[in-house]
């Protein structure tokens, strides 16, 4: 029998590659964050999530990459492209443009917090940072949330573990609701 708080919970727990996938996915041309697959696993338990926030880290790590190298080699076309991610918009480049103009290198560290996605940075990033420099900020950069909702989760689920255990498909719902309800709120500001 297992002995950690996410197999005494009973809650599915995604595995690692998922992470690195919904990552990478994420940090490329999909628009739904990662924090949502890191909240249900920190749900699940601290280990388990510290498991998908290393994972979710290299995948959006490799997409900063893959979008760094095409923004590098055709700028045109991938801001084109990430311009068409739906609720990615215009005014999202300005204000990267901007930061990256007014903080230099630090830019992108001011994205998680404005709701500006990732791959915004990734595709403006050739014009300001060598490859090597966007990559270390990218770490902190997303980290920045990720951590937070790991905290978050992960404090939830160690305070309420008896009543998840008890009440799986409440936790289930009560999950999907917060979620739909955090992105109606940010799709309509956006």
């Amino acid at each position: 029998m297992k002995n950690s708080s996410s197999a005494m919970q009973g809650l599915w727990r995604p595995p690692a590659w998922l992470g690195f996938l919904w990552g990478f996915a994420e940090g490329t041309l999909f628009f739904i964050i990662p924090d949502v697959l890191l909240s249900w696993a920190s749900l699940a338990g601290a280990r388990c999530g510290v498991r998908l926030l290393r994972a979710i880290l290299a995948g959006a790590l490799a997409a900063g990459i893959v979008m760094y190298a095409w923004a590098f080699a055709e700028p045109a076309q991938s801001h084109s492209v990430v311009a068409a991610v739906p609720f990615v918009r215009e005014r999202m480049f300005e204000k990267v443009t901007e930061d990256y103009r007014e903080h230099g290198l630090t830019g992108m560290l001011y994205g998680p917090s404005s709701g500006v996605p990732y791959k915004v940075y990734a595709v403006l990033a050739p014009s300001q940072h060598q490859p090597l420099l966007f990559i270390l900020l990218s770490i902190p950069a997303r980290l920045e949330r990720l951590a937070l909702s790991w905290l978050v989760f992960t404090g939830i689920g160690w305070a309420f573990h008896r009543w998840i255990r008890h009440h799986r498909r409440l936790t289930t719902g009560l999950f999907v609701i917060f979620w739909l309800i955090t992105y109606a709120i940010y799709w309509s500001r956006v």
